[in-house]
């Protein structure tokens, strides 16, 4: 691989038989091997020599009660230096050594990152609420109760049977249910 030797060593360690242990959230290459990983669990590790601006920032953010949580998306320049582009989760853009024509492009749409990162914020918030509202799956102890029932219902037929071997097998899902009415309707 053609990653940088941190970068490679910080994923692997992330990594157990084959498994995420800490997914990566943002991975960013820079030039001369400069790179930022941040995961899910806000683990941030980086060599951003030719980005001072933001490694500073990174480093200020380590010490904030939500930092690095609250970085939602950095672009490096592979090839200027010191050029990179950072949004936080509240729609705040800072950014440096941005060509000319890329500033004006950046300024013309902060406004708009703005009102998305609050229209994502509050759908995120609708969801949570809905997944709060939805009733939970049966426990394992319940799930067991049912299958010794239903266990028992079986031999009730076999014995109803009389001789006569009967078996019955009933599998239903909510995706064969789903795909029966998209049929009937469609």
């Amino acid at each position: 691989m053609n990653l940088p030797h941190q970068l490679l060593s910080a994923f692997q360690s992330r990594i157990k038989d084959g498994n995420w242990l800490d997914r990566p959230r943002i991975v960013a290459l820079g030039a001369d091997s400069n790179f930022l990983l941040i995961t899910e669990k806000h683990a941030a590790v980086w060599d951003l020599s030719y980005y001072v601006t933001i490694s500073k920032m990174l480093e200020f953010s380590r010490t904030q009660i939500r930092g690095i949580a609250e970085v939602h998306s950095i672009a490096l320049h592979p090839y200027r230096y010191q050029c990179f582009i950072a949004q936080s989760k509240n729609g705040t853009t800072i950014s440096e050594n941005l060509p000319p024509h890329e500033v004006s492009g950046l300024e013309a749409i902060k406004a708009a990152i703005i009102q998305d990162m609050q229209e994502a914020e509050r759908r995120a918030k609708e969801k949570e609420k809905r997944i709060e509202n939805v009733p939970r799956r049966q426990s394992l102890q319940q799930h067991a109760s049912f299958k010794k029932e239903w266990g028992d219902r079986k031999q009730e037929f076999r014995a109803q049977a009389k001789g006569l071997k009967l078996s019955l097998s009933l599998s239903v899902s909510a995706a064969g249910i789903a795909g029966s009415f998209g049929k009937m309707l469609g």
